[in-house]
């Protein structure tokens, strides 16, 4: 379902059409910039600057959780998460795609989770994501939809 869900969104911002030229080239600059600036965020384990990054009526799809709606919901499930023992999350967004319109893109790239498994031992899960991201009236990008998806588990 999430699949089928990521497949329509990037199926609707290619027909949309991406935009081409030096705005183009900028615009998604921005969108990468935001993307990482947000990763910094969440390695430096300040939450309140995390959910900065979402929108107001963002949607959350996390494996193994319920669907997070709104930013509040999701704040909640950013402490469950990080208060999990030995919690830790990066990731390193690959591309970004803006839609020939400016107002919508997406960001796609790699993430690895560490959380202790029930010996205490870290049990690291290495996945993809998709974020679909709106751009505000201030000119920020907001994340409107998170989507990730794990890769089999490994313990280090």
């Amino acid at each position: 379902m999430i699949r089928s869900f990521l497949l329509v969104y990037c199926v609707i911002l290619g027909t949309v059409g991406c935009n081409s030229g030096r705005d183009a080239t900028s615009e998604r600059q921005a969108l990468l910039e935001t993307d990482r600036a947000w990763a910094n965020a969440a390695a430096s384990g300040d939450v309140k600057r995390l959910t900065e990054f979402w929108a107001d009526d963002a949607t959350n799809y996390f494996p193994g959780a319920p669907v997070a709606r709104g930013k509040q919901a999701i704040g909640e499930l950013v402490q469950r998460n990080r208060s999990q023992p030995g919690f830790s999350l990066a990731w390193e967004p690959a591309e970004a795609v803006v839609a020939a319109s400016g107002d919508l893109g997406y960001t796609s790239g790699t993430f690895e989770l560490s959380v202790n498994d029930a010996d205490g031992n870290p049990a690291i899960r290495r996945g993809h994501y998709v974020c679909i991201w709106k751009k505000q009236a201030d000119g920020s990008w907001k994340c409107i939809v998170e989507s990730s998806i794990f890769g089999p588990s490994s313990n280090q």
